[in-house]
């Protein structure tokens, strides 16, 4: 081989090998994590109890709900400090019944849902809770989870009290009806509005026929309210298939005052559900996406901040959190001017398994550093994650 072909392939190792060194991560990735090359993880907040719901506060700390138990009352919010020497963890509140969303609404109060409701409390303060909004209890998805729009609106997850309304009657079935979705208890979104005054109010229903709307986002620029649909279990069983790992589909809804998103009714584009094979689903608004079947997302946010990842900034980032095939990964999508996916999505984090289990990322929200935060359950822990240097 000649001398300068030689020459040419070990520059062209040494910078590739330089490359790789120049984009290794300062810490080591959390156990069972694959991230997509360029980017690094680390966990900055580990042994918590079921930690769900995230929000960054104006000084850049971190504000955390743990769930702690399904069957009592000790839920905690938890503050995350960075300091040079790691991230310090203090306890803001506890006493709460399985908190999930946690949000600092306009008059500078801590927003938080509970079981049935939502409180608020001003921050150095927190014994002293005020209920500003009584919610319909439901049995199969009580957690309360919602999205602060820059105006002031509070758009609020009513999870279904069912799977697809086996809870209505033989009768109630066979004439087309679920009394469950009848009376907007159950299966919607809500919204209030919040002032800086701290006058909450009540706006009612803004959208009907979600099953369980975990993952909650409004983009701050066009305004636009996204949905990520948990969508219905054990479809197989009705339509005598073998099971039902890729039927139905999760989805993405855009969500518009007024509009029904098809649950129990439809499913997928506007197919009738087997319980209800007369009705018309060409009534409802179908989904702005489809997603894979029990990818179970539980967190949205968009990737926005002049410190992100320029390959990303602005993308839209959902969190999977189901624990089948195409649960436990970290999923950006490209969008267009009004924040709404289009193109193929990129895994951020794929297949993320360790001995104890797969990854459970559920509320995703992006730091004032520019770097992504989420909360893992499974794990207890909450994870940065951010462009490598």
């Amino acid at each position: 081989m000649p001398k300068l072909r030689l020459a040419s392939l070990s520059a062209l190792l040494l910078f590739s090998l330089s490359a790789q060194a120049s984009v290794q991560c300062a810490r080591a990735q959390p156990a069972g994590m694959q991230t997509l090359p360029g980017l690094c993880a680390e966990v900055i907040a580990s042994g918590l109890k079921m930690p769900r719901g995230l929000t960054v506060l104006p000084n850049g700390n971190l504000l955390v709900t743990e769930m702690v138990r399904w069957d009592a009352t000790q839920g905690r919010v938890l503050q995350l400090a960075a300091t040079s020497g790691g991230w310090q963890q203090s306890v803001v509140a506890t006493g709460f019944d399985r908190p999930h969303g946690v949000v600092q609404g306009p008059d500078g109060k801590i927003y938080v849902g509970e079981v049935g409701r939502i409180v608020r409390f001003t921050p150095g303060q927190p014994e002293q809770r005020e209920t500003v909004a009584t919610l319909p209890l439901r049995q199969r998805h009580p957690l309360t989870t919602f999205a602060l729009a820059g105006n002031g609106d509070l758009y609020v997850n009513i999870g279904s009290s069912s799977d697809n309304c086996e809870s209505a009657s033989p009768a109630e079935l066979a004439a087309g009806r679920c009394p469950e979705s009848e009376q907007d208890k159950a299966g919607v979104v809500w919204r209030y509005h919040l002032d800086q005054d701290g006058k909450v109010s009540d706006l009612g229903v803004f959208a009907r026929g979600l099953r369980n709307s975990m993952a909650l986002g409004v983009h701050p620029a066009s305004g636009i309210v996204l949905q990520a649909e948990n969508s219905r279990d054990a479809i197989h069983l009705k339509l005598h298939l073998p099971n039902d790992n890729e039927l139905p589909h999760d989805e993405l809804n855009l969500l518009q005052a007024g509009q029904h998103y098809g649950w129990p009714f439809c499913y997928d584009k506007q197919l009738a559900a087997p319980e209800f094979p007369g009705h018309d689903c060409r009534n409802t608004q179908p989904p702005y996406l489809l997603l894979p079947a029990h990818a179970a997302p539980l967190g949205l946010t968009w990737w926005l901040s002049p410190k992100a990842p320029p390959r990303f900034a602005g993308w839209l980032i959902v969190g999977f959190h189901g624990y089948r095939q195409h649960g436990h990964r970290l999923m950006a999508y490209p969008v267009d001017k009004q924040g709404l996916p289009k193109g193929k999505p990129l895994e951020l984090i794929s297949n993320w398994k360790d001995s104890k289990g797969p990854g459970g990322p559920v509320e995703i929200r992006v730091g004032n550093d520019g770097a992504l935060y989420l909360t893992d359950d499974r794990h207890g822990q909450v994870i940065r994650l951010y462009a490598a240097q």
